[in-house]
């Protein structure tokens, strides 16, 4: 009896982890380019964002288009403090998508808003055509919001 108890224990730990992980399993190791922010440019992976303290935010957006966001990943923040550095150190960071989009973050959206690092809506998965990287600020204005980050630039200077 003892044992089936444990094999059952484990069998429901297992299944507990499996469903964790499923969230990020088509694209958790995806590429995103990262420049400008060490001397050298590097990728990062939305698995490896994911092991980062990651908050939950939701965000309605001003128009039907940009919906509501339910967003999942660690803040702009506490990427950047892995490498000594902080969102308010830079002149501009540049969010580049795969459909050619770009949000251009300067001035107070680096210091006075939450800029969120979204790897997944909750335990869902991002929906495929907004992979690998959904870039949220529950405070601003939609426009500032956008899906299919692959690439993202760091300027110090103007």
């Amino acid at each position: 009896m003892r044992r089936l108890l444990l094999a059952a224990l484990l069998l429901l730990l297992c299944l507990s982890a499996c469903g964790s992980g499923d969230r990020l399993a088509d694209y958790g190791d995806t590429p995103i380019e990262i420049v400008g922010l060490t001397a050298e440019s590097f990728s990062v992976t939305p698995g490896e964002l994911a092991q980062l303290d990651c908050v939950s935010r939701t965000a309605a957006g001003a128009t039907a288009k940009a919906g509501t966001v339910n967003a999942y990943g660690p803040l702009l923040n506490t990427f950047l403090a892995q490498y000594g550095a902080q969102a308010s150190d830079f002149y501009k960071i540049r969010f580049l998508c795969n459909d050619g989009y770009k949000v251009v973050l300067r001035d107070e959206l680096l210091t006075d808003y939450e800029v969120v690092l979204a790897v997944s809506y909750g335990k869902k998965p991002l929906p495929e055509d907004m992979r690998p990287l959904r870039l949220l600020i529950p405070e601003a204005e939609s426009s500032k919001w956008a899906y299919g980050v692959i690439r993202i630039e760091f300027e110090r200077e103007p």
